[in-house]
């Protein structure tokens, strides 16, 4: 099992260093339209509320929390049962 991670790890670092130097082509190719493509993506996210959206975000967690973890709680509560049961039939 450890080696399975260990090669999904070394695929994912190499598509990663890929992507980066395709990107890095990219730049050298057209530098004023990467300039610009950044410019456009810092004014996008200055002009997004992203405290509005934070916030949202922690509201519906913590909304979903508790019947999440009331869910886990039964699937943990099934399988102890399950493993008790078996284990008296034995």
């Amino acid at each position: 099992m450890e080696e399975g991670i260990n090669v999904l790890l070394c695929n994912a670092r190499q598509a990663v260093r890929h992507r980066y130097q395709r990107c890095q082509n990219q730049i050298r190719k057209s530098p004023t339209t990467a300039v610009l493509g950044a410019v456009a993506a810092g004014y996008l996210l200055q002009r997004l509320p992203v405290r509005a959206i934070l916030v949202t975000q922690v509201c519906v967690l913590s909304a979903l929390a508790p019947p999440a973890l009331f869910l886990f709680g039964a699937a943990k509560l099934y399988e102890f049962l399950q493993w008790r049961e078996l284990a008296g039939r034995k």
